[in-house]
């Protein structure tokens, strides 16, 4: 059984040519001061539009100044301290959950609209890098590097787990989980790259529960199985073998980008006997793949709405610190010298009594915790939500 759950965009990084004013540059620093000293990120509003980001103290490689973080239907945005409009002082990378519940045109055009709140003016952009993925639900499959054709200087990794060895680069490096392959990798970035992986386990050991809901399926189900095939196109495969740089030049070619990616790396069929590999077939994955690709991508949405994403991102926090709370009560009362029979019995207690000694002390200090934490939370907490 192979069954696709999910086709879309799942990575659109882009560069923009313009600039900040010098004003909004200061306030920027300001605050990047700030999350310097404080020794985290900051939540912030600024710009015209009053656009809300988390700031972080550091900066990236590249004269990217300020990093900001504009939530998980927003982007990581990367920017220069520098006013000059013709200049590439913006690089942005939108979360795959903006992409998920927007699609990549109505994503590109609030990243536009975004620059205009921040203060900012964009003279023109360049799409960097797209990964296009497809989430199938199969049954009993199972990854096997040899199964793999590929140009003979592509890269092959596969993984398992953790890296056993350091190795030459252009050698298959092998990472162990018992014998099960989770990945295969082929290719390399800032060229073309495919990846194979399970990403059922992906999801659960990132927390990303969103694909559960985007695949309408209970993450609590042990026999489920989905593999994800993503295609990934890099700078220098976009612009030297498509001339894709604009939203317009993606929009015409990326079709081919990926469909000759699935002509060029194919994974076949199991338990076939000829030598030619030409001659093999694919394997109904593979086949799956290719169809996929061959339809109109640009009308494939996740069903994914923005309601779905902050709830699934507020469910998220809530159970982390659900777990957080009831780990550190039974470390209490452990501390404490409470037996074993006796913790369960007395743990709400004990939490009840210790915090309303800790809120007392706390005094004005407790408002403040919870500023901090409203600011952390800041797009999942509904008080900060739009109407």
């Amino acid at each position: 059984m192979i069954k696709l759950r999910y086709a879309g965009f799942d990575t659109l990084d882009i560069a923009f040519m313009g600039a900040l004013p010098e004003a909004i540059l200061e306030d920027l620093q300001e605050a990047r001061d700030q999350a310097e000293k404080q020794e985290e990120p900051v939540l912030i509003e600024f710009g015209p539009g009053k656009v809300k980001a988390h700031i972080s103290g550091n900066g990236k490689p590249g004269g990217y100044r300020f990093i900001l973080d504009t939530g998980p239907l927003g982007a990581i945005w990367m920017i220069k301290r520098n006013s000059a409009e013709n200049q590439w002082n913006f690089f942005v990378s939108p979360r795959s959950t903006m992409l998920l519940a927007y699609g990549y045109r109505e994503t590109f055009e609030q990243l536009l609209e975004t620059i205009k709140a921040m203060g900012g003016r964009v003279i023109t952009h360049s799409i960097n890098r797209a990964d296009f993925a497809m989430d199938f639900e199969t049954n009993g499959f199972e990854l096997h590097p040899e199964q793999i054709v590929a140009h003979s200087h592509s890269k092959v990794s596969p993984r398992y787990s953790k890296r056993a060895s350091k190795e030459d680069d252009n050698q298959p490096h092998m990472v162990l989980r018992g014998r099960r392959v989770e990945s295969i990798t082929i290719g390399k970035q800032p060229g073309r790259q495919i990846i194979i992986y399970d990403k059922r386990r992906e999801a659960i050991e990132r927390q990303k529960y969103h694909w559960f809901k985007v695949w309408g399926k209970d993450r609590h189900d042990p026999n489920l199985e989905i593999w994800r095939i993503e295609v990934r196109g890099g700078k220098k495969e976009l612009k030297d073998n498509y001339r894709i740089t604009t939203l317009y030049d993606f929009e015409a070619s990326i079709g081919d980008v990926i469909i000759n990616a699935l002509h060029s790396i194919r994974h076949l069929a199991s338990g076939q006997v000829d030598s030619n590999v030409s001659r093999q077939a694919l394997s109904p994955l593979w086949q799956a793949a290719q169809s996929v690709a061959a339809s109109d991508l640009r009308t494939l949405r996740s069903g994914l709405t923005p309601g779905q994403v902050r709830e699934v991102e507020r469910e998220k926090a809530i159970e982390t610190y659900t777990a957080l709370c009831m780990g550190n009560a039974i470390g209490l009362c452990v501390a404490e010298g409470i037996s074993d029979d006796d913790i369960r019995e007395r743990l709400p207690r004990e939490l009840k009594d210790q915090l309303q000694q800790r809120i007392h002390a706390l005094g004005d200090d407790l408002n403040k915790s919870i500023r901090r934490t409203r600011d952390r939370l800041a797009f999942v907490d509904s008080k900060y939500q739009k109407a």
